[in-house]
């Protein structure tokens, strides 16, 4: 039951005690003129000197004459059967059609202690914090006058309707474990709702907590990641003790021992020593599932050191779909007459050391014409027909170890000047070799300093089967590497010192590497771990005084 007094307010009988409704429902005036209840949906319609105000039984409003009433003081309400409301004022007669097309109201974005589960579903903790975002809108009223609600569900239960009026939604308490559902819903001025949009929350039980002296309450897992990382960061602080006291150890040892890592006149056959050249290996090795190359550059480039990294490479690579065989063959110094002969001697001795052979196939190596007649004798044809016998034995040997991946047969040939003095004929000959049915399986990376491509025959020349990579000199970026990496944590260089060598060694591998050798070799005569200009400008002088120039090596090998 309703009831309005004049000049006090509006009041509410539920069955058993009156309510103060006034300060709710946000009435313009407390002059009251009718209280009309509608038959079809018993919303409350209350005229008054202020205008008309409504409730639905969930939320209130009012209209004014900025609205749609052409006086604020009505006297009488009425709806007819059609929809339309009648308003009886001192200035005449208005009539209020509410449009019926619903607002729209969705959920933009959640932050907080919010976890996103699925598409409409969230994990909370109990104690955790998260904003709700929202956007709303309606044809004909606007942003400002759309009433907003919304409703927390706990597990099991229904919670009620409230007001809000603010862009977000700010909520906490997940006090009970399982599952919330969280309701928004908007009303424009014609008191037409909107569908109800929803996301649902699964709150995790507060995990355990332990109250500790002047921390107070802490949860266990908190504590218990404190604590790592205490540990940890402990355990990270002895280790770097640790390791610098070592390193320093290994400095000193390194004195103690005169180690010098630099290499002069051989290639370089470790790995953690080769620097500079490892994106050229890796192009390398992108580049021979399918081809077959040709590296050159002046003498003592790194050409040589380029092929040992490369074999150590290959025999580790594990790849999806081959399993290499690298042979690394020094050419230098092989006769035109028993070139393949030679080359062959160098495929049998790698296969033949291949671990794990079976009995069939270490007989199958054996059973070839190489062993038959003498170098002389021995021509392409017949290492065609033993590179076929080979390579079947080592797809077979394959098949056991490597399961699945396609065998790839590698010649690292080196020194391959060598060639340039051999027949066209024979030169020809090796190029049909890679143009057998094996061709697939077989693959070459050769290297010389200036490999001639005169050629006087109507057939495609054998260099043509080769892609072309050059060994350039050391960038300084990569001269940088070569010189410091290898004495990093062992020796260091006084500032300028590097910049010294680098401009005087004109991007060349072996001559950087000779002024690192003899630099630390002062040094440690003296007994200290700083290499100093005065080490550097030894070994300059040193270096001029064997008058070996950059560009005419003192060997036939490269050193880096």
């Amino acid at each position: 039951m309703w009831a309005a007094v004049n000049r006090h307010g509006l009041i509410y009988f539920d069955g058993q005690a009156w309510q103060d409704r006034t300060a709710s429902a946000r009435l313009p005036s407390k002059l009251f003129y009718d209280l009309y209840v509608d038959p079809v949906d018993a919303s409350l319609w209350i005229g008054s000197e202020g205008g008309v105000t409504r409730f639905d039984g969930r939320t209130w409003e009012t209209l004014i004459v900025e609205s749609v009433l052409p006086a604020t003081s009505i006297s009488s309400i009425v709806r007819s059967p059609y929809g339309v409301y009648w308003f009886g004022s001192r200035d005449g007669l208005t009539f209020h059609r509410p449009d019926s097309i619903p607002p729209w109201i969705r959920i933009e974005n959640i932050s907080g202690a919010a976890e996103l589960l699925s598409a409409n579903s969230w994990q909370v903790e109990s104690d955790g914090d998260i904003l709700v975002g929202y956007e709303a809108g309606d044809l004909y009223t606007s942003q400002s006058e759309l009433v907003v609600l919304y409703r927390l569900n706990p597990p099991g239960q229904l919670g009620a309707w409230q007001l809000l009026d603010r862009p977000f939604l700010e909520l906490s308490g997940f006090t009970e474990k399982g599952q919330y559902t969280l309701e928004f819903q908007v009303r424009d001025f014609a008191f037409t709702y909107s569908e109800i949009s929803s996301v649902s929350f699964e709150a995790e039980s507060l995990p355990a907590q332990i109250r500790l002296p002047i921390l107070g309450a802490i949860r266990r897992d908190y504590l218990i990641t404190l604590i790592v990382t205490g540990l940890l960061a402990l355990i990270g602080f002895g280790y770097m003790g640790i390791e610098f006291i070592q390193t320093r150890r290994r400095a000193l040892d390194a004195v103690v021992r005169s180690f010098n890592p630099f290499i002069s006149g051989e290639p370089v056959r470790r790995e953690d020593m080769f620097f500079g050249r490892r994106e050229m290996l890796q192009k390398i090795v992108d580049t021979l599932h399918n081809n077959s190359i040709m590296i050159h550059g002046e003498r003592r480039i790194g050409k040589t050191t380029l092929l040992y990294q490369l074999n150590n490479h290959l025999w580790g690579l594990e790849d999806e779909e081959y399993w290499f065989v690298p042979l690394y063959v020094d050419l230098e110094g092989t006769e035109e007459e028993t070139f393949f002969h030679f080359l062959m001697e160098e495929i049998l001795h790698t296969a033949s050391a291949l671990s794990g052979l079976t009995p069939e196939t270490k007989e199958a190596l054996q059973d070839l014409l190489y062993y038959r007649p003498g170098h002389e004798q021995y021509t392409d044809r017949e290492f065609i027909r033993d590179l076929r016998d080979v390579i079947k034995a080592l797809q077979h040997f394959g098949e056991i170890s490597h399961p699945g991946k396609q065998l790839r047969l590698i010649l690292l040939m080196d020194e391959m000047d060598v060639f340039n003095a051999y027949d066209h004929l024979m030169q020809q000959r090796l190029r049909r070799i890679f143009m057998r049915d094996f061709a697939a399986t077989l693959g070459a990376v050769i290297a010389g300093i200036r490999i001639s491509k005169e050629w006087g025959r109507i057939e495609s020349p054998w260099y043509n089967l080769f892609n072309e990579i050059e060994v350039a000199p050391f960038t300084r970026e990569q001269a940088t590497e070569l010189l410091t990496e290898p004495v990093r944590g062992f020796y260091r260089y006084e500032p300028s010192v590097v910049d010294f060598i680098i401009d005087n060694c004109a991007g060349r591998p072996f001559r950087i590497q000779q002024y690192g050798l003899e630099a630390v070799g002062r040094m440690l005569a003296d007994g200290r771990r700083n290499i100093t200009m005065a080490d550097v400008l030894f070994a300059h002088e040193h270096i001029q005084q064997m008058g070996d120039t950059i560009n005419i090596g003192l060997g036939e090998n490269d050193d880096s």
